[in-house]
């Protein structure tokens, strides 16, 4: 394509807020009476409370790499009260208590939290001998190194006094630490001599279902949702929502041992802790807890000091806003009055107070109410024929809820959320005849600039739109140039430039990030930009899968445009291995027209019969499914290998997913 030359040569460069952005922020600043030359609001007051370890300059090493884990420093752009042009004032808010990062006594003697080294908190509760963790973070190395300040502050060896581990729901930054705080082998079934972890029941097959079968997709779109490339600054990364940034440490996994399936009280080391399954909520597994000695109520990711997702950017399965709402307001009426503090897994905690002993009841009665405005709204709207793009356009904070810092769109927002109430009922489908057999995103590219074009038209309308303080549409009619002619420089610096505005001014930490990432990918590449976060430790948490989810994970993995015309059947034997129980399973794979079809039989059904088999363990399913089948080919009992290896050829290398392109299509035109 030829440059365009009736707009400036635009560049790869950075850029100030202009006089627009600056403009939004600062009526959004008085929106919310927030003073952006000294602001102060009681949430930062909370966020500071209670810290008897403070962290000013804390690195932390990554255990295999020269990388740093976390840096506490990066985050010094927070120091003072003076908030940055180029972050939106309530987002600074949030990122500015987060900052706080150091031990913190939630209550004297009883609960300690760390917080401000990782996305998650870690807790630590007082046992009757010794300790139970809630919740692990993300990686290894910020849980150990959490535990270790605790240590020093409370000048107690909390390592070898862990009980028992309790983790919330199953999100990888609240069980990927799980290995910086025990060892495997100190985990087991044995109440008297071993650890417990205890998890809501469906934790294992949802922590697979999310992070291993749409893993790889999930993973690159979460560069979007956390901004995993940016650097940390006012004209960058500033904050998750939930907390700062995701560590760039190791995750890792093991098998619980106690599963809640059921509400009540449990007692772990010798105190009362009474569950409350919530299904469906933050997480299809999640469950919220009180720890009745303390009265003190854990809302794990159900409540945390933001408005969350009911859909999130890097993809997950829909929440149920009104099943949402019903479990904050069961815990409200069986816990708020009775409590003294509700914490949780991201954020700060809060507290009844003598001038006001409702404040618990007030934090969750004014979270439910955002999240059924919400659904309520969107279905009104729904069926007044308005559709999920009109309808997000329509609802915003009703004013009432306006002012409550810790339910502000940080990480969640009310249009994408109001979309996915549209889509959990409704569907994708918007009832126009149009969009039955939609045009791909790079046919309607191609359209799109055949019917407006030329190219140089139609970047200099969009500078004109940019030059306005239109940087939606700018971004919009650009968007589709690169789309289209992915080399154009002038139209990919043009639409970073107005995803750059519009991050500048997004109070929803998940859009900054996704449209500072985009900005830095269309400048830079996407080979430079895709940051080395810490991934899910796949083969960790593989390990620990079930045979019947690796199974259904190879199905995933068969490339069905390679092995259309395949069909063989074999019966697989399979030791499960998890705490010594050498369980065997046993399954048919069978694969009719290039599609992979795995279940479960027994002594009795007729395809015992089946003469081809295979004998071997869950390590040796997982060799196949990394295409290494042949590095435990002599451990594997089988009459039937080349119908194994018939499996592995037509695999996808597991090495070749999760690198693509997320605003230049990744179909090659015909």
């Amino acid at each position: 394509m030829e440059v365009n030359m009736s707009i400036p040569v635009l560049n790869a460069d950075k850029k100030e807020a202009t006089e627009f952005t600056l403009s939004s922020n600062k009526n959004f600043a008085k929106y919310l009476d927030i003073n952006t030359d000294d602001c102060h609001v009681d949430e930062l007051d909370l966020a500071s409370q209670g810290c008897i370890l403070p962290l000013k300059d804390l690195k932390i090493k990554h255990d295999t790499t020269d990388e740093l884990a976390w840096d506490v420093a990066e985050y010094h752009f927070y120091e003072g009260n003076k908030v940055s042009d180029t972050i939106n004032p309530s987002l600074w808010i949030n990122g500015k208590g987060n900052s706080y990062a150091g031990v913190f006594e939630v209550l004297k003697d009883k609960i300690y939290q760390v917080r401000g080294i990782d996305i998650a908190n870690l807790s630590a509760i007082r046992g009757k001998t010794g300790w139970i963790i809630q919740d692990v973070m993300s990686t290894v190395e910020t849980a150990r190194v959490s535990i270790e300040l605790l240590e020093k502050a409370l000048g107690e060896n909390i390592k070898d006094n862990i009980k028992a581990v309790i983790i919330s729901h199953s999100h990888g930054d609240h069980y990927g630490g799980i290995r910086g705080v025990v060892r495997e082998e100190d985990v087991g079934p044995d109440e008297d001599t071993q650890i417990q972890i205890y998890v809501p029941c469906g934790f294992d097959e949802e922590c697979v279902k999310e992070n291993i079968f749409a893993g790889f997709a999930m993973g690159r779109r979460a560069d979007y949702q956390f901004g995993t490339s940016l650097e940390k600054g006012p004209k960058s990364f500033v904050s998750s929502g939930l907390g700062l940034a995701l560590p760039k440490g190791t995750s890792s996994f093991i098998t619980p041992t106690n599963y809640i399936r059921s509400n009540g009280p449990v007692i772990i080391d010798g105190i009362t802790v009474e569950f409350q399954l919530t299904p469906g909520t933050e997480a299809p597994a999640e469950m919220n807890n009180y720890f009745a000695d303390y009265k003190a109520f854990w809302i794990a990711e159900n409540c945390c000091g933001t408005l969350h997702n009911l859909y999130p950017i890097r993809g997950a399965q829909l929440r149920d806003s009104s099943a949402w709402t019903g479990f904050i307001l069961e815990a409200m009426t069986k816990y708020a009055d009775k409590s003294v503090v509700i914490f949780q897994s991201h954020n700060w905690p809060h507290y009844n107070t003598e001038d006001d002993p409702h404040v618990i009841r007030k934090y969750l009665l004014n979270n439910a109410a955002v999240y059924k405005y919400i659904h309520d709204q969107t279905l009104l709207y729904a069926n007044r024929g308005y559709t999920a793009k009109e309808i997000a356009k329509k609802l915003s904070v009703p004013d009432g809820l306006k002012h409550n810092f810790y339910a502000r769109p940080y990480y969640g927002s009310i249009p994408i959320n109001a979309r996915a109430v549209y889509t959990k009922y409704l569907g994708f489908f918007n009832g126009n005849p149009n969009d039955i057999d939609p045009l791909t995103e790079l046919e309607e590219a191609f359209t799109f600039v055949e019917y407006a074009g030329p190219v140089e038209k139609i970047l200099e309308k969009a500078y004109t739109d940019f030059e306005k303080g239109d940087y939606r549409r700018a971004a919009y009619a650009a968007g589709k140039v690169v789309m289209a002619y992915p080399k154009n420089d002038q139209a990919r610096y043009l639409t970073a430039d107005a995803f750059e505005q519009l991050g500048y001014t997004a109070e929803s930490s998940v859009w900054r990030n996704a449209y500072l990432q985009g900005a830095l990918e269309l400048r830079i590449g996407v080979t430079d930009a895709i940051g080395k976060v810490g991934a899910i430790a796949k083969s960790d948490l593989t390990r620990c899968m079930s045979a019947e989810l690796l199974l259904r994970y190879i199905g995933i993995l068969y490339d069905n445009h390679k092995g259309s015309e395949e069909e063989l059947e074999i019966k697989l034997e399979v030791k499960e291995n998890t705490y010594g129980d050498d369980t065997t399973s046993t399954f048919i794979l069978n694969i009719h027209a290039g599609v992979v079809l795995t279940y479960p039989i027994d002594e009795n059904a007729s395809e015992n019969s089946i003469e081809a088999y295979a004998k071997l363990t869950k390590a040796e399913l997982f060799a196949l499914i990394g295409k290494q089948l042949d590095t435990v080919k002599d451990k594997i009992d089988t009459n039937s290998y080349e119908l194994l290896k018939r499996v592995e050829n037509n695999l996808v290398n597991i090495s070749d997913l999760g690198h693509f392109q997320m605003i230049v299509s990744n179909d090659k035109p015909e």
